[in-house]
């Protein structure tokens, strides 16, 4: 796990479910290209990506992934959900909130990308990352207790690292 909130880290550390020798727990700011990993490349099986990439500045988006993919294991699977275009959060902005196309800032200061399937298999493909699902969930959500109907969008995908290759002529592995 590698949110930017030691919060996050703390509520995950202190369930009684976390193993330590299954599952690393850390903080980590995905954005700084300067920042290490706390593991080597190659070495994870499995990275979690729930609205987080949406909070990542747009042109910044691709060498995040690019800096993920190489943490996983050939065969190693990213798994992503995050904010579709028109969710009903993007339609409720207010004049003066977007910052650029279809990403805006919220009032506590946080921002949000809204995604295409397109734009998320672009930016996953390009890193290196055969697609395994890409689909939109769209959701009419009701607050019966505000009386409030949300019509929401999600994009959820299943990137998976491609696995070595033998070469026919020779039996040498080599990396597609």
């Amino acid at each position: 796990a590698l949110p930017i909130s030691s919060t996050a880290v703390d509520l995950v550390k202190n369930n009684e479910d976390y193993d330590p020798s299954r599952c690393f727990a850390f903080v980590h700011d995905l954005s700084d290209e300067r920042s290490s990993f706390p593991m080597p490349p190659e070495s994870v099986d499995i990275i979690i990506l729930i609205f987080i990439l949406s909070a990542i500045l747009p042109e910044k988006m691709s060498g995040v992934l690019h800096r993920l993919s190489r943490l996983l294991k050939p065969g190693g699977q990213l798994l992503l959900r995050d904010y579709g275009r028109y969710d009903m959060a993007q339609l409720r902005f207010k004049k003066g909130r977007c910052l650029s196309d279809n990403f805006y800032v919220r009032g506590d200061g946080t921002r949000v990308y809204f995604f295409t399937q397109d734009d998320l298999d672009g930016l996953l493909t390009s890193a290196g990352l055969e697609k395994a699902q890409n689909v939109v969930d769209r959701r009419l959500q009701v607050n019966r207790g505000k009386q409030l109907t949300m019509y929401r969008v999600w994009i959820q995908c299943k990137y998976r690292k491609p696995l070595p290759h033998r070469d026919e002529t020779d039996g040498d592995r080599k990396s597609t």
